[in-house]
């Protein structure tokens, strides 16, 4: 089998824990695939405009499905997005700030333009605004909704277990889907939407099946997209979960380059060459 679309997730699979890749490599085999009409993506929870930040120089010459697959890019242009209805929105956050079951948590709204974020202590959002470029703390997130489209809410709350809070989400709010974001926060997206379906968008752009698709991922938001390709990989440190899931289980960690050295070696394997 020759696949022709690889598909990563960023956060512990793609990226060492201190936010860097491969940059070099990744250029070789971007222009290797770029003739062959072979394509990666960044299949990520991450803003978009953040992404591009993140591939410098590559950004262009290269795919993403971001926001959890609420946002797909081909080249530079956006193919796909779905946006949150202001209704939704407007409920879950009256939800967020009045619910004592919801008490304390970081709220970040991810939009086309911008990501808006209710007020908390400047080191948090010191550290959101590594993943969201162009952060805004405006004085009422719910007139935002009215205003701005929204792909995602991005949920956390410090130092707690996620899980009663994703399940209630998941129970109390049809129309929406929550999802482990793989740093102890939830994305909620709508549930018609995962990195799947935006992969789907994706291969039908590319003109591509799921059988053309290698993905690679570690946490509980690259479930979907595993399942759906035709080779599923899993970084050595993802969650058991994932491991269960994917078709193949690298030695290598999110450290130790595993998905470009796994895409390297598959490509000089399948085409008999170095790169």
């Amino acid at each position: 089998m020759t696949y022709q679309l690889f598909a990563a997730d960023m956060d512990g699979t793609l990226l060492t824990d201190k936010k860097t890749f491969n940059a070099p490599l990744l250029r070789r085999l971007v222009a290797f695939m770029t003739p062959r009409d072979m394509f990666f993506a960044a299949a990520s929870g991450n803003q978009y405009q953040h992404l591009r930040t993140v591939f410098g120089d590559l950004q262009d010459k290269i795919d993403y499905v971001a926001e959890n697959g609420a946002v797909v890019v081909a080249r530079g242009r956006i193919i796909y997005e779905s946006l949150l209805p202001a209704a939704t929105l407007t409920k879950l956050l009256a939800a967020l700030t009045s619910d004592p079951f919801f008490a304390g948590a970081q709220i970040i709204l991810s939009g086309r333009d911008h990501a808006y974020m209710n007020r908390v202590s400047p080191d948090d959002a010191a550290l959101a605004r590594y993943y969201y470029d162009s952060l805004v703390i405006p004085p009422d997130l719910t007139a935002i909704v009215h205003q701005a489209p929204i792909y995602k809410v991005a949920l956390s709350w410090p130092n707690q277990d996620i899980t009663p809070q994703l399940d209630r989400l998941n129970q109390a709010f049809p129309g929406l889907r929550g999802t482990s974001s793989g740093r102890g926060g939830i994305d909620v997206i709508a549930d018609h939407v995962s990195k799947a379906t935006g992969l789907m968008k994706l291969e039908e752009n590319r003109h591509l099946l799921p059988v053309d698709v290698m993905t690679f991922g570690d946490n509980g938001n690259d479930l979907e997209m595993l399942r759906h390709a035709g080779c599923g990989v899993a970084v050595q440190n993802a969650i058991p979960e994932v491991k269960q899931t994917a078709d193949v289980v690298l030695d290598q960690t999110n450290n130790q380059d595993a998905v470009l050295g796994y895409i390297q070696r598959y490509l000089e394997e399948t085409y008999e060459t170095t790169i």
